[in-house]
């Protein structure tokens, strides 16, 4: 076995742990909100690309200088998913784990999505496609001089936004291959955990005629999301923008299907049990 197939083995076990991690800190920051709750579907989906993306090795971003020009940016374009950033966030240091605690109260700088009050977040996302156009306008600052790349975590839900097509056909007409949009395709919608209102199919196909590079992966195991960030960061650059595909589903990697919801309530039993086995399995994947 060649030291570089070793060595990424080595980096995704890492990931696997890391995935643990986080898990069980969204958990916890869903039980100790003030209401208790957490967007546990949309944000459990998001736990891989995220965790690949800023812990894959690839992107380029300083916990200690968050707002330095000289590095890439990030957009959660799906606002629901902010208890899986959080988690990662707290987790780099960008805040306290405190932060955390008493979410979406009157007191706290961490609600139900994303604002720029929370440390690292450079503008506040949630309405639907929004974000993914702001992500398009900070690649096209970045294009200048070849300065930083951009990445953003979109929902297929989102994309039957039609605010989401006008960014990804001017990015692609404006030869953006600094950016690289990440589509968490969980196929469910709202409190619909298992189905569209819209079929969003041709996913594929419809990028690639706005002229992107399309990678469509399967993102319920870590290596192939790694390997696509890698290629977009590392692969010759063509002018065409990049879409990671991130094939999975609604609330993957819970245990108990309650998760898979959009908005859930996190009950004692409901937490004490999913707590334990998460835990279970992060001890596993220490030991292996």
């Amino acid at each position: 076995m060649s030291t570089n197939r070793i060595q990424k083995d080595g980096l995704l076990k890492l990931l696997q742990i890391k995935d643990s991690d986080i898990r069980l800190i969204s958990l916890k920051q869903g039980f100790e909100a003030v209401d208790k709750g957490i967007h546990s579907g949309g944000a459990f989906s998001a736990v891989i690309p995220l965790v690949s993306l800023y812990y894959g090795g690839t992107m380029n971003y300083r916990v200690e200088e968050p707002t330095a020009a000289d590095q890439d940016m990030f957009v959660l374009s799906k606002g629901h998913a902010v208890a899986a950033m959080a988690s990662i966030y707290a987790d780099l240091g960008y805040f306290s784990k405190d932060v955390l605690v008493n979410s979406r109260s009157r007191e706290s700088i961490l609600n139900g999505h994303p604002g720029p009050v929370l440390p690292g977040v450079h503008i506040p996302t949630g309405p639907l496609g929004q974000g993914c156009c702001t992500a398009q306008g900070f690649a096209l600052a970045g294009a200048q001089d070849d300065a930083f790349d951009v990445y953003s975590l979109l929902g297929d839900g989102e994309l039957q936004e039609g605010v989401a097509w006008e960014a990804i056909m001017h990015a692609g007409h404006a030869k953006l291959d600094n950016l690289c949009f990440m589509v968490d395709r969980n196929r469910g919608q709202l409190d619909r955990s298992d189905m569209m209102i819209l079929p969003m199919d041709r996913l594929e196909q419809q990028f690639a005629a706005f002229g992107w590079k399309v990678l469509s992966v399967d993102a319920q195991q870590y290596e192939p999301v790694v390997d696509a960030l890698r290629e977009f960061k590392e692969a010759p650059r063509d002018g065409r923008p990049t879409v990671i595909i991130c094939n999975t589903r609604k609330g993957f990697g819970a245990f108990s299907s309650f998760l898979n919801n959009h908005k859930i309530t996190l009950k004692a039993d409901i937490m004490e049990h999913e707590t334990a086995q998460q835990q279970l399995l992060r001890d596993k994947r220490e030991a292996d």
